[in-house]
């Protein structure tokens, strides 16, 4: 009997502990991302640009003098190239970012954190997950705006329109460019929150609108191609729905024939997604916030990305065909 009972005992614990392993590799498979994040992978150099269309202006302030009214802005004047960027995912039912939550053995909770523009936006502290810059759009003219589409410049040494893509960075010693993304122009978001709002008092005209813009949606950091959409921690398949997910195919760069120091040709991406972002009325004002994450729900999210440098270029379109504002004469 006794050894009977051993037997038993013994069996009972191998099941256990298989049972044990099977959960395990199951919550490990249901936040893989997350769990890859022992050291904190971060953002902490990128360069971006903000273009626009002859006829579209672009300002710091909605009620700024016209003389600072203009095509094009520097980020760097809104954000500092020093504010970091850590994990953080977008909730569509919360219409905010928020990130995990660790306990202090280092294991996921389960819970998420809420995150604010006021305690965790533009920060250089352990508080700082994200940034955002501000600007207003206006125009005198009815029109529909949208992101421009990538293009080569000079036979691809320059780039033009929208993109997002890893610094290439000169090494002295090897005479050759290394990849300064590391791989995090794959995981990285932009979002962009369009307001309406009163040309005279810049106060909200109507619902603002989120959208949100993924890069390199078909590139990954193992090198294998093809597009996997990023599912939300609100139970849906991503992160915001297809009339406000804007998705581009991914931008690289190779070294020039010879290799030359500060010139590399890129092969920039084309949109395979509505891009549209708002209208325009004759006049009028929109405030754009412009929100830059590292999207820890992307398989891409890898604690490999550490110190990454970005170069990113975003151009609004402008549209004014169907916008004159004039009625047909029957």
């Amino acid at each position: 009997m006794k050894k009977d009972a051993e037997r038993n005992r013994k069996k009972r614990t191998f099941i256990y502990l298989w049972i044990l392993i099977a959960l395990s590799v199951l919550l490990v498979a249901a936040t893989y991302t997350w769990f890859a994040l022992s050291q904190t992978p971060h953002v902490n150099d990128m360069a971006l640009y903000v273009n626009a269309d002859s006829g579209l202006e672009l300002a710091l302030a909605y009620d700024a003098p016209d003389e600072e009214w203009g095509q094009r802005l520097d980020f760097l004047d809104m954000v500092s190239e020093d504010y970091p960027l850590k994990p953080a995912t977008w909730s569509n039912a919360r219409q905010s970012l928020v990130t995990i939550q660790y306990g202090f053995d280092g294991r996921s909770t389960g819970n998420w954190i809420e995150l604010t523009d006021e305690r965790n936006a533009n920060r250089q502290d352990g508080d700082g997950y994200y940034v955002v810059g501000t600007f207003y759009a206006r125009s005198f003219s009815p029109c529909k705006v949208s992101l421009a589409e990538a293009v080569e410049v000079n036979e691809g040494e320059n780039g033009a329109g929208t993109y997002v893509i890893g610094t290439p960075v000169w090494d002295p010693q090897r005479i050759i460019h290394s990849d300064g993304g590391a791989g995090a122009e794959t995981a990285i978001r932009l979002g962009f929150r369009i307001t309406p709002v009163d040309a005279e008092s810049g106060q909200p005209r109507g619902i603002p609108e989120f959208f949100i813009y993924e890069p390199n949606c078909n590139g990954h950091e193992s090198g294998e191609a093809g597009y996997t959409p990023t599912p939300s921690i609100d139970g849906s398949e991503t992160l915001i729905n297809a009339d406000h997910l804007i998705l581009q195919e991914r931008s690289t760069w190779t070294e020039a024939d010879p290799v030359q120091r500060g010139v590399t040709i890129k092969d920039l991406g084309r949109f395979v997604s509505n891009k549209e972002l708002f209208p325009l009325e004759s006049g009028g004002k929109v405030k754009i916030e412009l929100y830059i994450w590292l999207e820890g729900q992307d398989v891409d999210c890898i604690s490999r990305i550490d110190k990454a440098e970005i170069l990113a270029s975003i151009q609004f379109h402008v549209d004014y065909s169907g916008q004159s504002g004039m009625d047909d004469i029957p």
